[in-house]
């Protein structure tokens, strides 16, 4: 009797809870239309697509003066290695010969010990001295051999009348056999000594042309000691600068050997190598018998104010490089003795860069580099839309190009990026940059 109670208070629970979700379930929704029909219903707008904006450059033609550029190592124009000539031990050095020192012309940069030198010196110039009394020693055994031919002759002339006469006696049987054969003795006699002063005096002049020349010989001999005495000093030949030394006071040196390397002051050069391709805009100067003018600044030393020197092509090397194919030429510093506050002067071995002047071209294009799209293409703007221009490009360097087809005076050009660029596409242009 109990159980059929307890099952209907059962049923009676479940379906009070379904009821309690029904109603909330029906509250939420009400309370959803009730949100929904407080929305304001929103405006319509009709989107216009704009076409994209684009910043324009204007093209204009110029006269570009083409240039070249390279880059080498200043050097000496004239660069001397210093050697001594004669043998001896270094006596005295000049202060300034040292690596860095400036010299004057004229300078003695070293001595040797003197002291050999001078005493073969003394002994030359008394052998001139006594070469001198010998030849007039020689002289006057000359004049003397002259006064004995004219005694000889005149008692040649004696003895020859004498004895003339003698051979008469003899004839007439008035002289003996003995006293005309005494006559021909003394005849005899005469005749051999004339005979020995004339060969004399006929060797005098070959003995002359030897004495003179034993003259000539000691004052050979004396220039030569002379030479070596002023050789014991080595001077320099211009104004410059000591790039090394070699030797020290005390040191003994050896004909030949290399004491120090020195360079003119005020006269650099520069070699660089032109690639050939860049050649042609320098060509023609030659071809008229020019030499193009350019400009050295050094390559890794930044200033506040540019330090440049003026220079020209003095002359192209005989032979193309063969490993890198470029063409070497040397360039001549015209001022190398300019001093630009905060700058050294310039030196050798110093790193430059150089900018040569070539030919000036009318009519073209300098424009950045970044603008030529692929193909040598340039995007322009024509009457509100992008013309695609194929142009002609006469050089590429660094960041510019020169373009000389393809252009008008007055082409707006697109400096800006452009995706999706499509030629005849309509473009705006940005004024100010906006």
């Amino acid at each position: 009797m109990t159980e059929a109670p307890s099952k209907g208070k059962g049923l009676f629970m479940i379906l009070f809870r379904a009821a309690r979700v029904v109603v909330v379930l029906g509250i939420a929704v009400a309370l959803l239309f009730f949100l929904i029909s407080l929305k304001k219903e929103p405006e319509k707008k009709q989107i216009v697509k704009a076409p994209p904006s684009v910043k324009v450059v204007k093209a204009f033609p110029v006269s570009q003066v083409m240039t070249v550029e390279a880059f080498g190592t200043i050097r000496p124009r004239f660069q001397v290695k210093i050697a001594v000539e004669v043998p001896g031990r270094i006596e005295k050095i000049h202060p300034s010969f040292v690596e860095g020192g400036q010299i004057a012309k004229g300078d003695v940069l070293i001595q040797l010990d003197q002291r050999s030198y001078k005493l073969d010196r003394q002994a030359a110039l008394v052998r001139i001295e006594q070469a001198k009394i010998d030849i007039l020693n020689f002289q006057q055994d000359v004049e003397n051999l002259k006064n004995d031919l004219t005694l000889s002759k005149a008692n040649m002339k004696l003895v020859e009348k004498e004895w003339d006469r003698v051979k008469t006696l003899a004839k007439n049987n008035f002289a003996s056999k003995n006293t005309l054969d005494k006559m021909e003795q003394q005849h005899l006699q005469a005749r051999i000594a004339l005979q020995n002063i004339q060969n004399r005096l006929a060797l005098t002049g070959t003995l002359m042309i030897r004495k003179n020349a034993a003259l000539t010989m000691a004052k050979v001999d004396f220039e030569k000691a002379d030479l070596a005495l002023v050789k014991t000093q080595v001077t320099s030949e211009y104004d410059g600068f000591v790039l090394e030394k070699n030797a020290e006071q005390g040191d003994y040196l050896n004909p030949g050997q290399v004491i120090g390397v020195i360079y003119k002051e005020n006269a650099l050069d520069v070699d660089v190598r032109i690639p050939l391709e860049k050649m042609k805009w320098i060509e023609s100067f030659f071809e008229n018998g020019q030499t193009p003018i350019a400009t050295v600044s050094v390559a890794n030393y930044e200033t506040e104010v540019d330090a440049v020197w003026k220079a020209r092509v003095a002359r192209i090397k005989a032979r193309v490089d063969e490993k890198t194919r470029t063409l070497p030429m040397t360039l001549e510093i015209l001022n190398p003795q300019l001093k630009i506050k905060g700058i050294f002067n310039l030196k050798p071995g110093t790193f430059v860069k150089c900018t040569i002047e070539g030919e000036a071209v009318d009519d073209v294009y300098v424009l950045p580099r970044h603008l030529l799209k692929p193909g040598d293409m340039l995007y322009t703007v024509e009457n509100g839309h992008l013309k695609m221009k194929k142009v002609g490009i006469l050089r590429k360097f660094e960041n510019q190009i020169c373009v000389h087809a393809g252009l008008a005076a007055g082409d707006q050009i697109i400096s800006s990026p452009l995706p999706g660029a499509l030629d005849g596409m309509e473009l705006t242009i940005k004024e100010n940059g906006k």
